[in-house]
């Protein structure tokens, strides 16, 4: 019943008294305009392996009744203004794979709410306060954390390289954002979708979700230096922490993520060279590292300096040693502009000194002269006669 025009609450269906035989799967009611808050009463759909609620205006809290959904692989509440905290009975849904509850008004997240399986965890455009919670590095399977666009502070967790799924590119299993259902009478299978801001734009994943390994930490309060365990998450493809306050340099550790596609690390105020090391990620197709204390030189002989120039804008670099021909022609432009001014300025003072030490020269330009006033009076003058 998604992408349609209703309204109300959704408590006369969620709270209607189900038939024990009656196993309904999938419930999408997502882009309509459902309002009020969420009954607890999913205690009536047991059965349930997906939820999406997502772009209605649905408030208040999710009820703790959701823990009853044991079944439950996908939940998708996007794009609503529930508030409040996650629910902790959120860990009884044993076999939840992806959370999303971007673009709420959520305050709290205690990550023990999550069971050790999730896949997907997309947090971005909430509420959310306070450090990163270390307990974050307990979730080994997470593949896809996205915790942009919140007021999370302090460091970046050095636990965070024991997400082992992030390590080992072959650590995710084929198809592990399939929705399966097989406990019925038939068996269904299809894919998931996700919503994911990768390489500056917004992309819909779908039958490639379980490919995507990435990590948005953007648009928070994170200060502290880059840790080298952020780097050893070698499967990684996707990395932004743009729009924090991150200081010190860029680990050399870079060198190790081979995968890596896109890297942001603008707005921030990270400082030293930019690593030599970050010319061998062959992969690398989208990269802004602008408006830090970046100095030295772009690393040579590589797809860096193929990068736009707004990639870099901000920074403190030697771009002579990077960029000989252009700087090569703008001498050149320089050297040709003040060669005309010069030629124009000892053109001026010759023509001055040929009719000031000529009298030939002299009388011959002050003729000219009054034969052009005169002219230019007549010409006023009929003007002026015929105006009246």
């Amino acid at each position: 019943m998604a992408n349609n025009s209703l309204s109300g609450s959704v408590s006369s269906l969620l709270c209607h008294p189900m038939n024990k035989n009656s196993q309904l799967r999938y419930l999408d009611l997502s882009q309509n305009l459902l309002s009020e808050e969420l009954p607890d009463c999913f205690t009536n759909w047991k059965f349930l392996v997906y939820v999406n609620l997502g772009s209605n205006n649905l408030k208040g809290s999710i009820p703790e009744s959701v823990g009853s959904l044991s079944n439950l692989q996908s939940l998708h509440l996007p794009k609503n203004q529930f508030s409040g905290d996650l629910p902790l009975s959120l860990q009884n849904c044993r076999s939840l794979r992806l959370l999303d509850v971007g673009e709420n008004n959520f305050s709290r997240f205690v990550p023990s709410c999550m069971n050790q399986n999730i896949r997907a965890l997309k947090l971005r455009s909430n509420q959310f306060t306070g450090n990163i919670p270390s307990e974050i590095c307990q979730l080994s399977s997470l593949m896809i954390l996205d915790l942009a666009n919140n007021k999370f502070s302090g460091s970046i967790p050095r636990c965070i390289h024991n997400i082992t799924s992030m390590i080992f590119p072959n650590a995710s299993i084929e198809h592990e954002f399939n929705i399966v259902s097989s406990k019925s009478k038939y068996v269904s299978d299809y894919s998931d979708t996700l919503m994911l801001l990768m390489k500056g734009q917004e992309l819909s994943y779908s039958s490639n979700l379980e490919l995507v390994h990435m990590i948005d930490l953007s648009r928070n309060n994170l200060s502290g230096v880059l840790p080298p365990e952020l780097f050893a998450l070698t499967s990684l493809q996707s990395l932004n922490l743009s729009q924090n306050h991150l200081v010190g340099k860029m680990p050399e550790e870079i060198r190790d993520m081979k995968l890596l596609e896109s890297l942001d690390v603008s707005k921030n105020k990270l400082s030293g060279p930019i690593p030599e090391s970050l010319s061998i990620l062959s992969f690398l197709s989208h990269l802004n590292l602008s408006f830090n204390n970046f100095t030295s030189k772009i690393p040579t002989g590589t797809q860096l300096q193929s990068f736009d120039a707004l990639s870099y804008i901000g920074e403190k670099l030697d771009k002579k040693e990077q960029h000989g021909e252009e700087d090569d022609f703008e001498e050149f432009l320089f050297g040709f502009y003040a060669s005309m001014g010069v030629g124009f300025a000892v053109g001026f003072w010759v023509v001055c000194a040929t009719i000031f030490f000529n009298r030939r020269c002299r009388h011959g330009y002050f003729k000219f002269v009054d034969h052009v006033k005169d002219k230019l009076y007549v010409f006023i003058v009929l003007k002026m006669k015929s105006l009246r």
